[in-house]
């Protein structure tokens, strides 16, 4: 009888919060039973957007990643019409064209746009 009140509170306490993590299909334990101070907004480094956007079609509020191409950070804008990854450099021009909404979501960095002059 021990053992099916043992088995019975181990199976109740199974992936609640402070109780017994479980496992996924990959022997993982799934990111939402993670407390927050473990899961970073750091997605990794990619070679390219593509790369980037593959690995992560979608993402959280202050995700971000770094992407060797544009030698830059590109952080996941939710505030977008349709939400995007978007790369922090930004010229100026493109910068101005963005509503306070969105402005407010990625800590951008103006880079001044290039005049060329003949």
């Amino acid at each position: 009888m021990a053992n099916a009140v043992s088995y019975e509170y181990l199976k109740s306490i199974q992936g609640v919060p402070g109780g017994i993590p479980t496992l996924d299909g990959d022997g993982q334990i799934p990111e939402i039973q993670l407390p927050d101070s473990a899961v970073s907004p750091f997605k990794g480094q990619f070679a390219d957007e593509a790369e980037l956007t593959t690995e992560y079609p979608t993402a959280g509020l202050a995700d971000y990643a770094y992407v060797d191409d544009t030698n830059s950070f590109w952080y996941w804008n939710p505030a977008l019409t349709v939400p995007a990854w978007v790369n922090q450099e930004i010229e100026e021009a493109d910068y101005l064209l963005l509503s306070t909404a969105e402005k407010a979501m990625v800590p951008y960095l103006i880079v001044a746009t290039t005049v060329v002059t003949p």
